[in-house]
């Protein structure tokens, strides 16, 4: 039996990926399974950062090691990002039968992989870029990739090295695929990309943006709206400044498949580091964006991503980074250390490092913030009602269910066996605590997707 397992590191695009190249084999005869029983092995590799690549090679590493269960070989393929950057090192790790990089055409060239060690191999279907999807992704959301690459070239991100070439899937593609994905189950759809702000453009730099009286990510909202029935979630990935105007804030504000939660990765809140970061907006941009979401949406979550010890990043940069997640009331930071990419501009700035366990306690204390501030987002909903999507049992011998609601955090409530995973359910909030928030259902009669 032809057998594989795909093993994905990184980001969103990287799981949307990964179910591509799976749809892309299974559509061959080819059955999913886990690693140990697998006769061919994929690691999707990541390296946005240095320990995402150490991460990307010791998973390799373990991977061509594990025994196969019942005997005879397996074949290791290594893709991504990683296998892309550093394509010798992987070629090189003992027990690597192949490396697929992101600037091949993966289809065609994984076509060509399962053809040449299939002793039988079934008739050739011909693969000239990995599917649409159209199955169920064992999540109730269900990650729709509309934009890859990147030519914003920020001083520490490797991206653009990897995945230069903005380009975007047409509405048409989006449309259809978004269909597939409902009717195989999903509640909720999320759009991913590289730079999902360059949507419809050739590329990520706004001053080289062709200007045009509509963004053309409000026209694919609005396809996705309006001609996809049974969709009942849309929550994009991740929007900056540029991209969340006041236009396409009216156009996500009309849709109630929208939800009231945005990723704005902010980075930094000193406008001397975002200058050092080339990123495309300042402090005050960000602030202004954050007050005309609040003004759009009802108590809309927000999240973000900051890197903490930039090179050269002072106190009093980091306190005006602080003070921007006070401002925005972040109810989730995921703050991580500036990483050194080799490659990248910043990585030679080796005389600003900030290191010592400076870095950690900036962390900690972006990190006390986020808690502070989700407990007192999370204590305005209590006795209102939130939609639940369920997605598994929290304790069995409980009987208690949990899932995400619309503003992103998660909800337990008990449930005595009456709603199954994959369902929408009301529940009224009861409790909230600094770690967790209680409902009790009031509604499971809502089907699923």
């Amino acid at each position: 039996m032809r057998t594989f397992s795909i093993q994905t590191l990184g980001c969103k695009v990287n799981q949307y990926e990964s179910e591509q190249m799976a749809t892309l084999l299974r559509a061959r005869g080819w059955t999913q399974t886990e690693a140990a029983g697998a006769g061919l092995r994929i690691v999707h590799t990541c390296a946005v950062t240095t320990e995402a690549a150490s991460k990307s090679r010791s998973a390799v590493r373990r991977m061509v090691k594990l025994p196969v269960l019942g005997g005879g070989g397996a074949k290791t393929v290594v893709t991504g990002c990683w296998a892309t950057c550093d394509c010798p090192s992987a070629t090189n790790i003992p027990g690597v039968a192949a490396v697929i990089t992101n600037h091949e055409n993966v289809a065609a060239r994984l076509e060509g992989l399962i053809e040449k060690w299939s002793s039988d191999p079934p008739p050739k279907i011909p693969a000239v870029s990995l599917p649409l999807l159209g199955e169920h992704q064992d999540r109730q959301r269900a990650f729709l990739k509309i934009q890859d690459g990147c030519d914003a070239h920020c001083t520490y991100c490797i991206i653009p090295s990897l995945r230069p070439m903005p380009a975007s899937k047409s509405i048409t593609d989006a449309v259809e695929e978004s269909k597939r994905l409902v009717a195989a189950g999903h509640l909720e759809i999320v759009l991913t990309g590289i730079f999902l702000g360059a949507y419809g453009y050739p590329t990520a730099l706004r001053r080289r943006q062709e200007i045009k009286s509509r963004r053309p990510i409000r026209d694919l909202i609005e396809a996705l709206c309006t001609q996809v029935p049974g969709l009942k979630r849309l929550r994009l990935s991740s929007l900056e400044p540029g991209d969340l105007d006041d236009d396409l804030l009216e156009t996500l504000a009309s849709f109630p498949q929208v939800v009231p939660h945005f990723h704005l990765p902010l980075q930094s809140g000193s406008d001397v580091i975002l200058r050092r970061m080339n990123r495309q907006y300042r402090r005050d941009d960000f602030l202004r964006m954050v007050d005309h979401v609040r003004q759009t949406f009802d108590r809309p979550a927000l999240t973000t991503d900051i890197i903490v010890g930039f090179p050269g990043e002072t106190d009093t940069e980091f306190e005006q980074t602080l003070d921007v997640a006070k401002r925005a009331a972040f109810i989730y930071i995921h703050a991580f250390a500036f990483s050194a990419r080799p490659g990248t501009a910043a990585a030679r700035w080796t005389k600003d490092f900030v290191r010592g366990p400076i870095v950690g306690e900036r962390i900690d204390q972006l990190a006390d913030l986020a808690r502070q501030c989700s407990y007192q987002f999370r204590k305005s909903f209590l006795n209102e009602m939130v939609q639940v999507a369920v997605e598994r049992n929290h304790t069995s011998e409980q009987q208690t269910r949990h899932g995400r609601c619309e503003r992103y955090f998660d909800v337990e409530f008990a449930d005595a066996g009456r709603v199954a995973t994959g369902y929408l359910a009301n529940v009224r909030i009861t409790d909230v605590h600094q770690e967790k928030t209680v409902g009790i259902l009031v509604d499971e009669s809502l089907n699923p997707a």
